[in-house]
């Protein structure tokens, strides 16, 4: 039987001493789009960081493809959106400038793109909807634009699994609807998806499961639509909305460590 792509089973994590996530138990398998939602400070954040390498865990484990996370190696087959990134920094570039730098975990030096990078690059513009903007200062891009570039980069790399942290926060329902239309191309594609949200408004109908945590506790697993209904967690403003409760789980209920 093929090993999930994620396996997390009874992690906690704490950050500075104080217990963040909580005896989480969370299974994404090939191909699936599966969502983490709840309010400010559930854990949801703590846990794909821990999840790409990037945290530490103080109990249980978490796989990836089959492998020990500590023991994981070819991160070429992961990529990640952190929370709040965005595509400017103080020197000036380019939309494609951008996205090529997500090419570098191919090569062992530095060094001039490749054919197959520029292929690569443009493959992964043209599923973000950018194509045409590849030779515009990321400083002339919205915001949402800017998060597209940034989701570009990770894809440019042709990674199975793709981590993205929150990235429909902050940008408006134009360009959440254009980032609906980039995980339906996604996941036609095949690319297993984990994102972490607020809200899931037009993704809705994609996500084939949902996951939600409070008090860094694992309170509802199952169909994203039931999330919205029954737990209140409409299409805005999750944050502010009521606590969910308790229901019983399924049974399936770079990035590394040291790495940039």
């Amino acid at each position: 039987m093929t090993p999930p792509v994620v396996a997390v089973d009874d992690v906690s994590i704490a950050l500075s001493g104080r217990p963040v996530v909580r005896r989480v138990d969370l299974r994404v398998r090939s191909g699936e789009f599966v969502t983490l939602l709840g309010a400010n400070g559930s854990g949801k954040s703590t846990l794909v960081r821990a999840i790409v390498g990037l945290l530490p865990v103080a109990s249980g484990s978490v796989e990836l493809f089959g492998t020990p996370r500590q023991h994981f190696r070819d991160w070429r087959r992961v990529g990640y959106v952190p929370q709040r990134s965005t595509a400017q920094s103080g020197v000036p570039a380019t939309v494609t400038e951008v996205v090529t730098t997500g090419r570098l975990s191919r090569h062992r030096f530095l060094g001039w793109p490749t054919r197959a990078d520029r292929v690569a690059v443009g493959e992964a513009l043209e599923i973000v909807r950018l194509a045409d903007r590849g030779r515009d200062s990321v400083a002339q891009l919205s915001g949402g634009q800017q998060q597209r570039v940034m989701i570009a980069r990770a894809l440019v790399a042709r990674p199975e699994l793709l981590v993205l942290d929150e990235p429909t926060a902050g940008v408006d329902q134009a360009s959440q609807t254009v980032l609906a239309e980039v995980f339906a191309d996604l996941v036609a594609r095949g690319t297993t998806i984990l994102l972490v949200a607020h809200e899931l408004g037009p993704l809705t109908p994609l996500v084939d499961r949902s996951v939600v945590l409070r008090d860094g506790r694992v309170v509802f697993e199952g169909e994203a639509a039931q999330a919205v209904l029954d737990l209140g967690l409409g299409e805005h403003h999750l944050h502010e909305g009521p606590t969910p409760p308790r229901v019983p789980l399924t049974d399936d209920a770079a990035w590394g460590q040291g790495r940039v």
